[in-house]
């Protein structure tokens, strides 16, 4: 256990792991027309991102980058989906018809994709890449996939800067030219940059090889599970247990009702 002044980032990367998927598990399982529940799963969040300490503009700042694209894919939905219609909307000779169902179906993807990315906000604010590979590794993933995400991590970056000389030197050596002639520009260096790829590739495959790599990524850190990675996973679960199993719905159906707490749950 790290002792911080972030409590999530001294837990366990595997206690994240775990308690993360299984609320975007639940999020996901869960009807949207119990908004309610929504309602708790957005409080559970609220309270982890309280421990995580993370303000909400950082939080906002990095929701705006996903949030558009979301909202791109599913603008599209209550148009789409055949139903009762609910709504019209005519366009000159084009008439959109707004449907119960597009409607839900358009609720479902904001609410679930909102919530699911400020909890990956939370995570990525958190856990260091490498510490989550490594959570990857200690919950007996498949070490291939580990080692190929952790590959992907370290050059992606390598590949970028690449990408980014052969634009500047495209930029110094090629002036206003025809758009025709830009795309093949482009072409070519696609060609050139993919090229460039294998070779470094092979390069670095036979470097490991000769320094004896053998598939194992080995780590400075030491990961161990302690008091407080269990109770933070406890508390997680047991939440998502009184959500799921619809306990808010029971409690005001008691007092609806008058009856007596153990015969209402």
């Amino acid at each position: 256990m790290r002792f911080t002044n972030n409590l999530l980032e001294g837990l366990d990367p595997r206690t994240k792991i775990l308690s993360f998927l299984a609320i975007i598990l639940c999020m996901i399982l869960t009807p949207i027309t119990r908004l309610k529940d929504f309602g708790l799963y957005f409080l559970v969040i609220l309270a982890i991102s309280f421990l995580a300490r993370i303000t909400p503009k950082q939080v906002l700042k990095r929701m705006c980058v996903l949030i558009p694209f979301v909202l791109f894919i599913a603008l599209f939905v209550p148009f789409v989906k055949e139903g009762h219609v609910y709504w019209s909307l005519q366009i000159g000779y084009w008439k959109l018809d707004v449907t119960y169902e597009g409607a839900w179906t358009f609720l479902n993807m904001i609410i679930k994709s909102s919530l699911s990315i400020l909890l990956l906000v939370i995570a990525s604010s958190t856990t260091t890449f490498p510490d989550f590979l490594k959570g990857l590794s200690l919950l007996r993933m498949p070490q291939l996939l580990v080692m190929l995400m952790s590959f992907m991590y370290r050059y992606i970056f390598v590949l970028l800067d690449e990408a980014r000389r052969m634009m500047r030197a495209r930029a110094l050596r090629y002036f206003s030219s025809r758009h025709r002639e830009q795309f093949r520009v482009m072409g070519y260096m696609i060609g050139v940059l993919f090229i460039r790829t294998f070779e470094r590739a092979e390069r670095i495959y036979h470097a490991m090889i000769l320094r004896g790599f053998n598939g194992e990524i080995r780590s400075v850190k030491h990961f161990k599970f302690s008091y407080i990675d269990f109770l933070f996973l406890t508390g997680i679960m047991i939440s998502l247990l009184c959500i799921v199993s619809g306990l808010v719905y029971k409690i005001e159906h008691i007092k609806t009702s008058n009856v007596h707490l153990w015969q209402g749950l």
